[in-house]
């Protein structure tokens, strides 16, 4: 289930387009009704229909505003020319929205079931508490099978006073409702509120993408959000301080904006494309992206954090990099034991986990360019597998980590530096990937011993998308292509290919059951 919380001033606008015919043919309204109220009297409030997705909203509007009206809140937002308060910009609007969708896949809700699931969300962020007459007058409405939507006026009825729920972090409140839910009912299972989560593109950026893919004006439809996070994070993993990254990104064709403090002192940066049109206003300004807009690793002092960590010294080439970097980190991973007794304790996975992304990148470096597009999906899709939940990266990098990264950034340096001459045999290609599917199965075993479902799902989607590779390419290599692998890169091979697929990840209950026999039998 996902939650979506907005603010505004016009709730007469809000409760008229929740009640009428949708704005395209796509989100078309279908059966329109208030199924719960702030008083427990949805039918008393049922606006009356007057035609074909035409209701009267006048006296539930009129309703839900009545505290605001009585307390002297405006029905519109003020003009900032106008604007006399006490702070120096015009506040946020009175009018709370928040919008519920449950995953395709998922059953049906009854309204007595969304009705629970609204009432605690409005208790988590402080809206209406339950037990609270005295609480912000609010109203669910549905429209569609799979989602609803909660308009409320944050005026409390009793005193009148504002209520402030971003305040309370509403957004984390309403995930937090989310996964309760989930849990509940069986639903689909999404992360929680963790910050791991990559910024998404918003529809207008995929819009336009494909709009300028559409007239010729860019090669490619992918959104510029997407194509700035590959370039940020690989002149990121190829660098070794800030001025090696601004170098790499200018080699991307991508422009460097700093934003800096009193005495110089850097406080972040964004980064823009001056060559391609979807970064681009229609005035012909330059959008630049700040780093955490792209990704939570990507900010200017996470990305400090980063290169602190002591760089080792690894083999220079690929199957060197894989017997003796990526195979230890895989046994690492696999004899982690019960309760994570390994160098840094838990640190050392977490480590190890994010620097798999970069040598997720490291195949994309030495791929032909025919297999780079699934590379970069399988990159993609790994991501939020490899942050730590809150904090983002481990506080401390053990060995194995750091000869993970210090391998993916060589290969990544000379790939950025000469990407004419760094590709890898066949050979030594299929070598690495196998031992990279590998080290990202056991990745993922790890979260799902942990509980962190999602990463989970992530990383068996990767492993997937890297099988897949793996089973092609060894069929489309003739054997006098192959270079000969050690010993330890067949097993891994044959490991993999005897293991069950990757399918659904299991819901929380059995996974749990699971985790705990494992933990008992240790």
């Amino acid at each position: 289930m996902i939650g979506k919380v907005t603010r505004g001033w016009n709730v007469y606008g809000l409760i008229r387009y929740l009640m009428g015919p949708g704005s395209t043919e796509q989100s078309a309204h279908t059966d329109q009704h208030v199924f719960a109220t702030w008083d427990g009297r949805p039918e008393v409030h049922q606006p009356e229909q007057l035609g074909t997705d035409r209701f009267d909203v006048g006296a539930l509007v009129a309703a839900l505003r009545a505290p605001a009206a009585l307390a002297g809140v405006p029905k519109r937002r003020p003009r900032e020319d106008d604007w006399s308060g006490t702070v120096s910009r015009v506040p946020k609007g009175p009018v709370w929205q928040c919008s519920l969708r449950n995953h395709p896949d998922d059953p049906l809700l009854t309204d007595e079931q969304w009705a629970d699931v609204v009432a605690d969300v409005l208790h988590r962020t402080g809206i209406a508490e339950r037990d609270d007459p005295g609480g912000c007058r609010w109203v669910a409405i549905r429209h569609a099978p799979d989602h609803v939507h909660i308009a409320a006026v944050l005026v409390r009825q009793d005193t009148g006073e504002l209520v402030h729920p971003h305040r309370n972090y509403d957004f984390r409140r309403v995930k937090e409702a989310c996964n309760a839910a989930e849990e509940r009912y069986g639903l689909t299972s999404t992360g929680a509120a963790d910050r791991t989560a990559t910024p998404r593109p918003t529809r207008a950026e995929n819009e336009k993408a494909s709009r300028l893919h559409a007239t010729g004006q860019r090669q490619t439809d992918v959104a510029v959000r997407n194509k700035l996070r590959r370039q940020v994070s690989s002149a990121a993993a190829a660098a070794r301080n800030w001025d090696e990254f601004v170098e790499y990104l200018e080699l991307a064709n991508a422009t460097v904006r700093v934003r800096q403090g009193h005495h110089g002192r850097i406080l972040g940066y964004s980064v823009t494309d001056a060559s391609d049109p979807a970064c681009r206003t229609a005035s012909g300004d330059s959008l630049y992206f700040a780093g955490g807009k792209l990704g939570p690793d990507l900010t200017y002092s996470k990305l400090m954090s980063r290169w602190e960590s002591v760089e080792t010294t690894v083999p220079a080439s690929v199957q060197g990099i894989v017997d003796e970097v990526v195979l230890p980190a895989c046994e690492r991973m696999r004899h982690r034991g019960p309760l994570n007794k390994t160098e840094f304790g838990q640190q050392a996975m977490q480590g190890i986990a994010h620097a798999a992304g970069d040598m997720l990148l490291a195949l994309v470096v030495v791929a032909d360019a025919d297999r780079v597009p699934l590379l970069i999906d399988a990159w993609e899709t790994y991501a939020r597998a490899g942050r730590v939940p809150e904090q983002i990266l481990p506080r401390r990098w053990a060995a194995v980590s750091r000869d993970l990264r210090t391998a993916a950034n060589q290969l990544i340096r000379a790939g950025m530096r000469n990407p004419a001459r760094q590709r890898a045999t066949p050979g030594q290609f299929i070598a690495l990937l196998i031992a990279v599917a590998a080290l990202v199965a056991e990745i993922a075993a790890w979260h799902v011993a942990h509980q962190r479902h999602v990463a989970a799902r992530h990383a068996r989607a990767t492993r997937a998308v890297l099988d897949q590779m793996v089973a092609g390419q060894t069929n489309r290599v003739p054997p006098q292509g192959l270079t000969p692998p050690v010993a330890a890169t067949s097993r891994l091979h044959r490991e993999l290919a005897t293991r069950p697929p990757f399918g659904s990840l299991p819901n929380h209950r059995s996974a749990s059951v699971r985790s705990d026999r494992t933990h008992r039998r240790a």
